[in-house]
């Protein structure tokens, strides 16, 4: 029923009026529209929220309401665009099945820069990311590999330029848990706390092996499951 709802949308001749929005999204006609726009979620008066990526990168949320040209809202990456759209529809307290996210058929990764993919993997929160990136509640039917492409080798390239996240203690006799890791005199020194033990301690003297083995674990901490 929705898909055929959505054809039947695009397939409809709007004349002079869709050409004009078409202008407005920086395309030439109404099928370059359609070729690059995305059923997000429907009202309950069968009114639909779209994204469109714009010729130059960025992304227009627009509702399917009244008459062309329809208001829209830019935003610089997809990410930012469906979490608007899910706060949107967070608040209109649909039912689930209104939410249809017809996402690109390309992976979303290539929607997130890999700056962006590091950072959140290093100092953010992965499976929140995730979630939000794919307009989803959990990762129960989706894989972390929709969202992150970069690989063990451009993390370490981009720790060895800006450097690890900071450790909030590197002394053994600090309580805060989990994973420690800092660097004297040319040596990497690494161990876990949890519920006050110390266990798995290493120590590198090659700086390189000492820096992978870091950027490895923090990688497998994220709990993406891909590392």
């Amino acid at each position: 029923m929705v898909g055929k709802y959505f054809k039947k949308f695009f397939s409809r001749d709007y004349g002079p009026f869709a050409t004009e929005f078409a202008s407005l999204l920086g395309y030439p006609t109404w099928k370059e529209v359609q070729k690059n726009s995305y059923a997000i979620f429907y009202t309950e008066n069968d009114d639909f929220w779209f994204v469109t990526e714009l010729t130059d990168g960025q992304w227009a949320v627009w509702k399917e309401e009244g008459q062309m040209p329809y208001h829209f809202t830019v935003f610089y990456t997809w990410n930012e665009a469906i979490t608007h759209l899910r706060g949107l529809f967070d608040e209109s307290a649909l039912p689930e099945r209104h939410w249809i996210n017809n996402a690109p058929k390309k992976k979303f990764g290539d929607l997130v820069d890999k700056e962006t993919q590091i950072q959140t993997l290093l100092y953010g929160n992965a499976l929140v990311f995730a979630c939000e990136t794919l307009g989803v509640q959990d990762m129960r039917t989706r894989k972390y590999s929709e969202v992150f492409t970069v690989n063990n080798e451009e993390v370490y390239e981009y720790i060895s330029i800006h450097g690890p996240p900071q450790n909030k203690s590197t002394s053994k006799g600090s309580q805060d848990e989990g994973f420690h890791y800092n660097m004297e005199d040319g040596k990497w020194f690494t161990f876990f706390r949890e519920r006050g033990q110390i266990f798995d301690e290493k120590s590198f003297v090659d700086e390189e092996l000492g820096k992978r083995y870091v950027v490895k674990t923090l990688l497998q901490l994220s709990g993406t499951g891909l590392y």
